[in-house]
C-alpha cells in the first residue's frame, strides 16, 4: 500500500482539462486607483466562462453603478483572480464597497504565486506577457488587457506547477492554507489532484525537501513554527529549490513576508552545535569552502598565529559566522581569498550580496577574471 505521502500518477490530459476547467471559472479583475485621491477610477474584469468582460471609467456619479455591474459579473464565479489583487485591489473595492458580495469569494493573487511557480526568474512572466501585450499595442495602463494578462500568466504558473517536485506542491499546498486561503486551497487541489494535506504530510514533504539542503537541527524547528508564517516558508522553499543558481528573491517579498530571509538564515546561514548534521559540518567548515570554491588543499601556513593557526584560515572562520572584524596582512599572503570564500559560501546559501571596495579598477578586474576562470559567475565589477 502506498504511503500517505507518495505521488499520485494522473493522466496528464485529465489534469490538463482539470487546470483548463480551473482557469474557466474565475473572475479576473483589475483597477486603477488615483495615486493622491486613492480611488477607484478605472475598473475591468473578465469571466472567460461567459466570454463576457466590463470595463468602466469610473466617476462619482457611477461608482456604485460600476461596483454593482461588477458585483454582478462575479455571480456563479469560483473565485477572483488578479495580480496584486489581495494587498490592492480587493481592499480598495471594500473601501468603495464592502457590501459586494464578490469579496467573499475566495481570491488567487498571481503576483503571490508568481516567486513559487517560477523561482529561477520570478519576474520572467510578467515582463514577457506585458512586453507582447500593453507595449506593443501601446495600451499602457489599460485595466481590462491587464485583468486578460492575470489569466494568462495564471494559466503558465499552473503549467509550470504541473512539472513541480510532489513534496514541494504538498508543502506549498499546506503552506499558503494554514490561515483561510480558499483559492490557493483550490488552486493546488487542481493540480495535486489531491484535497489539503494533514500537518504530518506536509511536514512529512517539507522535511524531505530539506533533507541535504539545509541544517536539519534548524529544519525542524522552523518547520514546527511554520503556523504563523506560511507564506515566508513556502517562498523560502521556492528558493532553496533553485539554490546556488542566479536567482534572488523579489524586493516585494522581502517587504510584505520578512520571515523568509530569517528563514533562509536560520536553515543555511547559521551552524547547529550536533555533530550528526552534516550540512552544517561541511558547510560551515572553512576548510571544506576552500576546496569546493577554489580547490586548495588547506590554507596558507603562514602568517599564523601564535597557535600556529593559518591567519587565513582564522578570518574565513570568523567572517563564515557573521562576526564583525578587521585583518591586516602583508602584500601577497592571500587577503582577496578572506573575503571571497565568505562572501562565495554566503550567497551560495542565502542569495545575500558582498559588496567589495577596492582601491584599484585593474585589481577589481583581475579579480573577477580569476574567479570567472574558476567558472564562479556570480560576481561582477
Amino acid at each position: 500500500m502506498d504511503s500517505p505521502s507518495a505521488p499520485t500518477q494522473v493522466n496528464s490530459a485529465t489534469q490538463h482539462d482539470d487546470i483548463r476547467s480551473l482557469l474557466s471559472r474565475c473572475l479576473s479583475l483589475d483597477l486603477e486607483v488615483g495615486r493622491k485621491s486613492e480611488r477607484i477610477y478605472a475598473l475591468a474584469s473578465v469571466r472567460p466562462d461567459l466570454d463576457k468582460a466590463l470595463t468602466f471609467r469610473v466617476r462619482d456619479a457611477n461608482r456604485q453603478q460600476a461596483l454593482a455591474q461588477l458585483d454582478e459579473l462575479a455571480q456563479g464565479a469560483d473565485f477572483v483572480l488578479g495580480h496584486n489583487l489581495i494587498t490592492f485591489d480587493l481592499p480598495h473595492l471594500a473601501a468603495a464597497n464592502p457590501q459586494l458580495r464578490l469579496l467573499r469569494l475566495p481570491a488567487v493573487d498571481t503576483l503571490r504565486l508568481n516567486p513559487l511557480a517560477f523561482p529561477r526568474n520570478p519576474y520572467h512572466h510578467l515582463v514577457k506577457h506585458y512586453q507582447d501585450g500593453a507595449l506593443r499595442r501601446g495600451r499602457v495602463n489599460d485595466p481590462e488587457l491587464d485583468a486578460r494578462l492575470a489569466a494568462e500568466v495564471f494559466l503558465d504558473q499552473l503549467r509550470a506547477f504541473q512539472a513541480m517536485a510532489p513534496d514541494l506542491l504538498t508543502g506549498w499546498h499546506w503552506l499558503t492554507t494554514i490561515e483561510g486561503g480558499a483559492g490557493f486551497d483550490r488552486v493546488f487541489a487542481a493540480v495535486r489532484r489531491s484535497a489539503r494535506p494533514s500537518d504530518a504530510e506536509a511536514h512529512a514533504a517539507i522535511s524531505r525537501r530539506l533533507e541535504g539542503t539545509a541544517c536539519q537541527t534548524h529544519a525542524e524547528e522552523v518547520i514546527a513554527g511554520a503556523g504563523q508564517q506560511g507564506w515566508e516558508l513556502a517562498y523560502a522553499l521556492a528558493w532553496l529549490s533553485v539554490a546556488g543558481g542566479n536567482s534572488v528573491l523579489p524586493p516585494w517579498v522581502c517587504y510584505q513576508f520578512p520571515g523568509t530571509g530569517r528563514f533562509l538564515r536560520r536553515l543555511r546561514d547559521a551552524a547547529c552545535a550536533e555533530v550528526g548534521c552534516q550540512w552544517c559540518r561541511e558547510r560551515h567548515n572553512a576548510a571544506e569552502e576552500l576546496a569546493r570554491w577554489f580547490r586548495f588543499p588547506a590554507f596558507r601556513e603562514e602568517p599564523a598565529d601564535d597557535d600556529g593557526r593559518p591567519y587565513q584560515q582564522a578570518i574565513v572562520e570568523a567572517a563564515m559566522a557573521g562576526e564583525h572584524l578587521l585583518a591586516i596582512l602583508p602584500t601577497g599572503t592571500g587577503k582577496s581569498l578572506c573575503y571571497q570564500v565568505p562572501a562565495l559560501s554566503r550567497y551560495d546559501k542565502t542569495g545575500a550580496l558582498t559588496v567589495v571596495i577596492s582601491p584599484l579598477v585593474a585589481l577589481m578586474k583581475d579579480q573577477v577574471e580569476g574567479l570567472e576562470k574558476r567558472g564562479i559567475n556570480s560576481c561582477v565589477t
